[in-house]
């Protein structure tokens, strides 16, 4: 099977596929990882049957030859087989390896000598533990990636700003949520995490759960969506009130975000990031130890929050990861989906219409009053 005849998103994957097979003497790879399938495929590995595993495996052969020599097999079961075929792979070249539903898929997976995998344990003595490597090479996007999260984090950015400008007092927390949730639905966006909260349970809960409470005078909606794979993060608030005095707290947080953003550069170290927004608290009139009330964020781009940044957090950024960072307090939450580039963090979640507040030289959301 021709590279070429595969999507052009997949080619680039292909191509690192081929240099980790040179660097561990592989001649096949096996990926069951989720966010690994998420970063080869695209697909929807996820059904409800199968909550604790992928629905498919995905094992790369002929790596070792030259390329346009590799053939890619999905092993899966007969009760997901057709829909793979109909929809997640319909016109990729592939090749379908199914099991009954009863059989364990696992016994189709090649093991042994020239084997890296994501998941090494019972795949066979001699295998190469490909863990690490493919998480590295998953953590930079290809081109091709870096424009479908681009598309994602826009039309994210766009529905979450027109569900959360449509709210009004008696609202249900739940009833914006299924709003939010049919509107990405639309276009096709799944919402892998949901967090509706209002009034007071936005300062007592940092992860609020949508409950029938309706909303009286402020409400914070954030959301991850994925789409072909990928995953955008977004927060947005809103207030039926003036904030009045209240504003120089929301601006004090996206102060604290500054720190964060201004620090995401290629060759920083995860940690090091933390530790200046972390301290930013106390600089601007927080608590300073406020960063201890909820995680500050960190990398994401196939899953919600791939890795969480802590003081110890030793990974080296890169052009092409993608952040998320998320400071909290005083009632108020800033959140985007961030890209890292030459040029310093690229701000993927705009929405045009969104009211902004210029900070660091960076548009960043306000909170939008309602009136």
């Amino acid at each position: 099977m021709s590279a070429a005849s595969l999507p052009g998103s997949w080619e680039d994957q292909l191509a690192s596929l081929r240099r980790l097979s040179v660097e561990h003497g592989a001649h096949t790879v096996v990926i069951r990882d989720p966010l690994n399938l998420s970063w080869f495929t695209g697909a929807r590995w996820h059904v409800p049957q199968t909550l604790n595993m992928a629905c498919f495996d995905v094992v790369v052969s002929g790596l070792a030859g030259p390329p346009g020599g590799e053939e890619v097999r999905i092993v899966t079961n007969a009760i997901e087989a057709p829909r793979l075929r109909d929809t997640e792979f319909a016109g990729r070249a592939v090749v379908f390896d199914v099991v009954d539903w009863t059989e364990d898929r696992s016994s189709r997976l090649p093991a042994g000598p020239g084997v890296l995998t994501d998941q090494p344990n019972g795949m066979g003595a001699g295998s190469i533990d490909g863990q690490a490597p493919l998480a590295a090479i998953r953590r930079i996007l290809t081109p091709g990636q870096q424009q479908t999260l681009t598309g994602l984090c826009a039309d994210l950015a766009r529905i979450t700003g027109r569900v959360v400008s449509a709210i009004r007092p008696g609202d249900s927390e739940q009833h914006i949520a299924g709003q939010l949730v049919a509107a990405l639905l639309d276009e096709s966006i799944e919402a892998v995490a949901l967090f509706v909260g209002s009034d007071e349970r936005i300062g007592a809960h940092r992860h609020p759960l949508a409950s029938a409470k309706p909303v009286q005078d402020r409400v914070m909606v954030a959301c991850c969506g994925r789409r072909g794979g990928m995953v955008g993060t977004i927060t947005r608030m809103a207030s039926f009130s003036a904030l009045g005095a209240e504003s120089a707290r929301y601006n004090a947080l996206l102060h604290v975000e500054q720190m964060f953003l201004d620090h995401s550069k290629p060759g920083a170290v995860l940690g090091e990031i933390f530790a200046h927004g972390a301290g930013a608290y106390g600089d601007n009139g927080f608590e300073v130890e406020e960063w201890r009330r909820h995680h500050q964020g960190g990398l994401t781009g196939f899953n919600p929050r791939e890795l969480i940044a802590n003081p110890r957090t030793t990974l080296e950024l890169a052009e092409g990861m993608v952040l998320g960072w998320n400071p909290s307090g005083a009632w108020f939450k800033v959140e985007d989906t961030v890209l890292v580039t030459a040029d310093g963090p690229r701000i993927l979640t705009i929405d045009d219409t969104w009211p902004t507040l210029a900070v660091g030289g960076r548009a960043r959301p306000a909170v939008l009053e309602i009136h």
